[in-house]
């Protein structure tokens, strides 16, 4: 750039000089011998703006999860299908997994780098974790993840902690250990910290959860929706992720590395390394020689006013007829006869990105790679994901919008009753009274593996029948599935559970109330009892296949 400052000033004085040849001439020199003439090195050209291309966002995310004996077996399994449902929410984004279990003492279940979010081995290695049980050190698992985690050089971390945050002492009163420390360590050191509360009602130290985060909007209160953790994350990643691109000046501008930038026609700023704050020069200015000093569109310094070229006055800078003139990025200015004509460059607005940052040079925001997705409230959306705002209506992204529809229920009834996870209520009036609750009208209850029960007409007797299996197996030794009327001859894997198999990563309700999962392929599932609330109506209403009764018009 500054080859164009003195290239008029290096004309000027080669033309005085030949002026002077013809006025005065000087005797001819010594004859020498001839020597080849150097090739002619032009100016090295500027270079060229750079390309608006969008940085690559890539993220880990390490999960640090609380097998300690303060977390329960059925607490640890849901944990495990909290990892594993974590990973159903990304579609194409660049994201790695990585687990750490911890107790007193830490280690590494899953090393990140083994597996990203797609492969579709990983459920089952999460699967095979196994609970060890022993007192809890949060802060020497934050230092281990720390210290021992390779994260991908120049991407985003993250680390969500499964934990019920719960002090512990050992026999000599030892609590736990610096968790508040090693958390600050772990976020100096550019690791973003989440935490999920995981445990029964005034089960979860919270405090303790919020001091390890350092922040309120990353931490889950109760919160066991993977998919808002998952986009909680995505959204907090989107401005590190800009930045990584280059070096980040302001708030929304990137230097790409190598470039440089002039935010004003007195400084300039370049950039040497991702994800550093930018080398910025301001440049300052000797008073120049005469009283009447003129400003030049482009340069930093004032010149005298004969030396200033024709121009075009814009803002008290004069610019130079046939030159182009940036006043900003969106700014392009030229002088045409007396006056300066500027335009503007415009840029369409999307709802497609909720952080948008620019290049330096470009004058149209862009959106990360990371942040492409909708606007909502729990954070981005990426494309092509449905979220499940409640259970009456489900959101979509596709195409940079958020497409919500919802359910019409058309009852309407004397009495209804609304059933937590159900959209429309439900009106005993319109129903069928069986021995386990009532059942809809048009709705099927099964009663146990094999019978189901219908319900034909509001007041009348509920229709049940039983499948024949009309072929017995093939073999000797027949499996039962559970929740399958007919044994099979090829059992899958799975938990054994009261002569049944519940396939792996699958759940079962053996009854109303209670809830068995097979997290790990020939062990015990875990089975969870459904708590229900106490009511204080004199009218509850049992609803066949659901375990709590419920007053009316709740």
């Amino acid at each position: 750039m500054m080859w164009k400052l003195l290239l008029p000033t290096l004309v000027m004085f080669v033309s005085i000089h030949q002026t002077s040849g013809e006025n005065y001439p000087t005797p001819a020199p010594e004859p020498v011998p001839p020597t080849p003439a150097p090739e002619p090195v032009p100016p090295a050209p500027e270079p060229e703006p750079p390309a608006p291309v969008a940085p690559v966002c890539a993220t880990d995310v390490v999960f640090i999860v609380d097998d300690s004996s303060s977390v329960s077996s059925s607490w640890f399994g849901r944990a495990k299908q909290f990892i594993i449902d974590f990973l159903q929410c990304f579609t194409d984004q660049d994201v790695g997994i990585g687990v750490i279990l911890f107790n007193c003492v830490p280690r590494t279940g899953i090393p990140l780098g083994m597996y990203t979010a797609a492969d579709a081995g990983l459920p089952a290695a999460i699967s095979l974790m196994m609970r060890q049980g022993g007192l809890s050190r949060i802060g020497q698992a934050i230092s281990f993840m720390t210290a021992t985690t390779s994260f991908r050089h120049g991407v985003p971390k993250a680390v969500v902690i499964l934990t019920d945050g719960m002090p512990q002492s050992d026999a000599a009163g030892q609590t736990m250990d610096d968790y508040e420390a090693q958390a600050i360590a772990a976020r100096n050191a550019g690791i973003d910290l989440y935490a999920v509360g995981i445990g029964g009602p005034g089960r979860v130290d919270f405090d303790v959860l919020e001091t390890i985060t350092g922040s309120e909007d990353r931490l889950f209160r109760g919160e066991y929706n993977p998919c808002k953790v998952a986009y909680r994350i995505l959204a907090n990643l989107c401005a590190s992720a800009a930045a990584l691109a280059g070096c980040m000046y302001g708030n929304a501008v990137v230097i790409p590395v190598g470039y440089e930038y002039k935010p004003d026609d007195c400084t300039m700023c370049t950039c040497d390394a991702a994800g550093e704050a930018p080398a910025c020069a301001v440049y300052s200015c000797a008073p120049p020689p005469c009283d009447n000093p003129v400003r030049v569109a482009g340069q930093c310094c004032p010149v005298c006013d004969f030396e200033a070229p024709a121009g075009c006055l814009y803002n008290g800078a004069i610019i130079p007829f046939g030159e182009e003139y940036k006043p900003s990025d969106c700014t392009s200015c030229h002088c045409y006869g007396d006056e300066a004509v500027c335009s503007g460059g415009g840029c369409g607005a999307s709802s497609a990105c909720q952080q948008y940052i620019r290049i330096a040079g470009q004058c149209c925001p862009i959106c990360p790679p990371c942040c492409l997705g909708c606007n909502h409230d729990v954070g981005i959306i990426p494309m092509g994901a449905t979220y499940e705002m409640d259970a009456c209506s489900s959101c979509r992204c596709s195409g940079g919008s958020m497409g919500c529809s919802g359910r019409g229920c058309g009852v309407s009834c004397s009495n209804p009753v609304y059933i937590e996870g159900r959209c429309c209520p439900v009106c005993p009036e319109n129903s069928c009274e069986h021995a386990d609750g009532f059942i809809l009208v048009g709705e099927n209850y099964k009663v146990d593996n094999c019978m189901t029960c219908t319900c034909p007409a509001a007041g009348a007797e509920p229709a049940c029948f039983t499948p024949g299996c009309y072929l017995p197996p093939e073999c000797d030794s027949p499996a039962q599935i559970a929740g399958q009327c007919c044994p099979v001859c090829e059992a899958p894997v799975g938990c054994p559970y009261n002569g049944m198999v519940i396939p792996l990563n699958n759940s079962f309700k053996p009854d109303a109330c209670t809830k068995c999962t097979c997290y790990e392929a020939d062990e015990p599932p875990v089975c969870l009892p459904v708590f229900c609330p106490s009511l204080a109506c004199p009218n509850k209403i049992n609803i066949a296949g659901e375990c709590c009764p419920i007053c009316p018009n709740m």
